[in-house]
C-alpha cells in the first residue's frame, strides 16, 4: 500500500527535491512529474525538475510550454548537478530501471524515491522507498492517490497533463482501466482538467499517422496473435501505437510489434488483452513491462529474428 506519510516524511527531512522520469518523456511520464512537484513544493521544499531529453513532438512542447507559465522550468542534469548534497532526495516516476532514467548521472543523489506501475526487472533502482503497483493504470493514477492523501492542490494545467497520461496508457480508458482508474479521472476534473485542451495535446501528426498504418498494414496473422514488422527505422511510440492498434481488432488476443529503432537496435512493443502474459515474453529480451503492456530493446539482431523467437516463445506458451 501506498505510504503517503512516509513520502511526506523522506520529502521534509530532505534539503531540496530532484523529479525526473525516464527517457523520451510521455505524457504519463510529464504528468507524474508534475504531480509530485506540487506535493514537494506543499511540503516547502525547493524541487527541481530535471528533463535531458534533446527533443519534443509538438504535442509535448505544447504541454511543456503551459508548466512554464506557472514557473516551472525543466531543467537539465547540468543545471542543478552542483546543488546535489547528501540530504538531496531524487524522486522518479512511471520508470524503476536505471538505463531508462533521463540521466543516469541522478543516482548519484544517494536517497531516492521511486513511484511506478511497471514490472521490476533486472538493473532496478536502489532506493530507500518504493511504491510500485502493476495493477494500476499509469504512474499518473498512483501519484494522484498521494495527492489526495495528502490534500495537494493541482492547477488545471497541471491536470489536463495528467488526464492527458491516463488516457495515452489506457488506450483511450479501454485497457487496464478499474474504478481507481475513473476515480482518478474525477479527481482531475475538479481540479479543472481541460477535455478540449487535453484533445489539442493528444493530436497525432500526419507523418506518424501514415507511419503507423504502414506498420499495421503489413501484419501477419497467427491465431489470435498479430505480429507486424517494420521496414527502416521507427519511433518506439510508433511501435506502441502500431501495438495498440491490433489489438483493437476482432479475435486478437496480443500484439507485437518489431521494427528498428537505431542502426543496431531493434525494439518490440507488445500488447495483450490480459490472456497471454507479453511481459513474460518481453523479459526473454531482458526487456520488462506489465502483464498487458511491455516492451524490449534488443542491439545487433535483425527483425526477422526477433519475430521468430516470439513465434517460439508463444508457442511455449499454448
Amino acid at each position: 500500500m501506498l505510504d503517503s506519510l512516509k513520502i511526506e516524511e523522506l520529502i521534509k527531512s530532505s534539503s531540496e527535491v530532484f523529479i525526473t522520469a525516464h527517457k523520451n518523456i510521455d505524457f504519463d511520464a510529464l504528468g507524474s512529474i508534475l504531480g509530485m512537484y506540487y506535493v514537494a513544493n506543499k511540503i516547502g521544499k525547493n524541487v527541481h525538475v530535471v528533463i535531458d531529453d534533446e527533443d519534443y513532438s509538438k504535442e509535448m512542447k505544447r504541454a511543456i510550454s503551459s508548466i512554464k507559465e506557472l514557473d516551472i522550468i525543466p531543467k537539465r542534469y547540468t543545471d542543478i548537478k552542483d546543488r546535489i548534497d547528501n540530504k538531496s532526495l531524487l524522486i522518479v516516476t512511471d520508470v524503476n530501471v536505471s538505463k531508462r532514467l533521463q540521466n543516469i548521472k541522478l543516482l548519484d543523489i544517494k536517497n531516492r524515491v521511486v513511484i511506478d506501475h511497471h514490472i521490476e526487472t533486472k538493473d532496478c533502482i536502489d532506493t530507500i522507498y518504493k511504491y510500485i503497483d502493476i495493477m494500476s493504470s499509469s504512474a499518473c493514477e498512483l501519484v494522484l492517490k498521494l495527492i489526495n492523501n495528502l490534500n495537494i492542490y493541482i492547477p488545471s494545467e497541471v491536470a489536463t497533463i495528467m488526464l492527458s497520461g491516463i488516457y495515452v496508457d489506457t488506450n483511450g480508458f479501454s485497457l487496464k482501466t478499474t474504478k481507481d482508474t475513473h476515480e482518478s479521472a474525477s479527481l482531475l476534473y475538479q481540479f479543472g482538467a481541460d477535455t478540449n485542451e487535453s484533445q489539442y495535446l493528444l493530436k497525432q501528426n500526419f507523418n506518424e499517422y501514415k507511419r503507423i498504418q504502414k506498420l499495421v498494414l503489413n501484419t501477419e496473422f497467427y491465431d489470435n496473435i498479430a505480429i507486424t514488422t517494420g521496414d527502416g527505422k521507427y519511433l518506439s511510440t510508433d511501435l506502441a501505437k502500431s501495438s495498440d492498434t491490433l489489438l483493437r481488432f476482432n479475435s486478437i488476443e496480443a500484439s507485437f510489434t518489431i521494427a528498428k529503432l537505431d542502426d543496431n537496435i531493434v525494439g518490440i512493443s507488445a500488447r495483450s488483452l490480459g490472456n497471454i502474459d507479453v511481459a513474460s515474453i518481453m523479459n526473454k529480451f531482458n526487456g520488462g513491462g506489465h502483464k498487458t503492456d511491455a516492451a524490449a530493446q534488443i542491439k545487433d539482431c535483425r527483425v526477422s529474428d526477433i519475430k521468430d523467437k516470439i513465434l517460439e516463445y508463444l508457442g511455449g506458451l499454448k
